[in-house]
């Protein structure tokens, strides 16, 4: 394909909003660090087109309140996101220090929470000692802790550890190349999109989407009312992700997760590999996570995340989207700056070249 045909297919493609001055839309999550109205009105003038809503963390008041405020700040430009928390696996609760994972130690979980002991660890997916296999691996705390399947007894899941750590209560459960029976939207998540719903969202992430199905499941309660974005996250999503481009209004490359599931060094590749696919189907795409990962802690950016970001600019981006760097960081209005700044010019490079330095 050649330059000038991708140019008219990427720019051609469906705007995930009503056009500003850039092609690039920017998506930041509200939360405590910029939820107040003056914040909320520095996003705005500096170049917020969504609002995202994480409704794994964000109450219904919360939503209400700080939705109905952007719209009003913004004179209803800028839209509303709503993320659904998903079938999140998690193990149980964990004395508060957690408990350390040593290497070659055998650890024993169970779907079954009235197996927990101080030798048994709960996960909340009732089936997943139906789904996993022996010698499958399973990631825990953000990939921080690996474990492989050894064997599995009834409701319990022996392993051993690969890769040691600390494990806390509640930390996240990754069992990658595994197709799981729970998939799709959970019954939270089904009464989340009716409230989302009942209060105009623009758009609802669906997360860990697996197959078109479960697109489908989610616009047979939709209709035409919001725009659907299949969040791809798994590495089965991945075997079927031409289908759910098309079942999807868009799709979200979720990179957080999708670094846990799959060596990492793959992801820059997937990455792009995913925004040529959308531009071919002509469908909006979201690159999204650890966009601006340094900003959390620090006023500036590092070189590496302004070449990713420009990056994906360059690749046909449709959105780009800030997570805890707007939402928990004690720079948001600095980091959606310079999300904008950065954008502004890859697209002016991309169009007219550098003609000066």
């Amino acid at each position: 394909m050649t330059i000038e045909n991708k140019q008219l297919i990427t720019y051609n493609k469906p705007t995930l909003i009503l056009k500003n001055n850039m092609r690039t839309k920017i998506i930041a999550t509200i939360g405590p660090s910029c939820e107040q109205p003056e914040e909320l009105k520095k996003l705005i003038t500096r170049g917020l087109n969504i609002a995202r809503f994480n409704f794994s963390h964000c109450s219904a008041e919360k939503f209400v309140e700080q939705s109905n405020l952007i719209r009003k700040l913004s004179k209803n430009k800028v839209k509303i996101l709503q993320d659904l928390q998903g079938p999140r696996i998690r193990v149980g609760k964990l004395p508060a220090n957690g408990v350390e994972l040593t290497e070659g130690q055998e650890v024993i979980f169970s779907t079954n929470q009235k197996d927990t002991s101080d030798n048994c660890i709960h996960i909340n997916d009732p089936y997943i000692h139906l789904d996993l296999n022996i010698g499958d691996p399973i990631y825990l705390a953000d990939g921080r802790i690996e474990l492989i399947v050894r064997q599995i007894k009834g409701k319990k899941i022996n392993t051993e550890v690969i890769r040691g750590g600390q494990l806390l209560s509640g930390k996240g459960v990754n069992a990658p190349h595994t197709k799981l029976t729970t998939s799709g939207m959970t019954s939270k998540d089904q009464k989340d999109v009716l409230f989302g719903l009942k209060n105009k969202v623009d758009y609802i992430a669906l997360s860990f989407a697996q197959e078109a199905k479960d697109v489908i499941k989610l616009r047979k309660i939709v209709g035409d009312r919001a725009k659907i974005i299949a969040k791809i996250e798994n590495a089965i999503s991945l075997q079927h992700v031409e289908e759910i481009i098309h079942a999807a209004d868009g799709i979200m490359i979720a990179r957080g997760d999708l670094g846990i599931e799959l060596p990492m060094e793959k992801i820059p590749y997937i990455q792009r590999h995913l925004l040529r696919i959308c531009i071919w189907h002509n469908k909006p795409v979201i690159v999204a996570t650890q966009m601006l990962t340094s900003m959390i802690n620090h006023p500036h950016p590092t070189r590496a995340e302004v070449c990713d970001i420009a990056y994906a600019v360059l690749d046909g981006a449709d959105a780009l989207m800030l997570s805890d760097e707007t939402a928990m960081g004690q720079y948001p209005i600095e980091a959606l700056a310079t999300l904008v700044k950065v954008a502004q010019q890859a697209e002016t490079d991309f169009f007219y070249g550098l003609n000066k330095l």
